[in-house]
């Protein structure tokens, strides 16, 4: 196994995993249980980690997450095309109209 993200919000680790489930990408979010234990220990080693299953995909999953970060950092700026249908959707939307896939 390869960590691919880390966060210190097991949300968002939680969220990640599943962007890249949906990309056909076998990961798994780690750590998230130690969110709580923050101040008892290094606040960065508490932090939850994103890690692929098959350590050849590790840098498609980083190229995954980085598309999607810099989407949602602004999402009128990049239309996508759905990789389920191949519908145009437009880059507001994080989910396809047409066939429902979550981007």
């Amino acid at each position: 196994m390869k960590t691919v993200y880390t966060a210190a919000d097991p949300i968002m680790a939680g969220f990640i995993e599943g962007v890249l489930q949906n990309a056909g990408i076998q990961a798994h979010a780690m750590q998230a249980g130690l969110y709580g234990a923050a101040g008892e220990i290094p606040p960065n080693e508490c932090w939850a980690r994103v890690v692929v299953v098959h350590e050849n995909q590790a840098e498609q999953a980083r190229a995954v997450i980085k598309e999607y970060l810099e989407a949602e950092a602004d999402p009128q700026a990049k239309a996508w095309k759905c990789p389920r249908c191949g519908e145009q959707i437009e880059g507001q939307f994080t989910q396809c109209w047409s066939c429902g896939y979550e981007r």
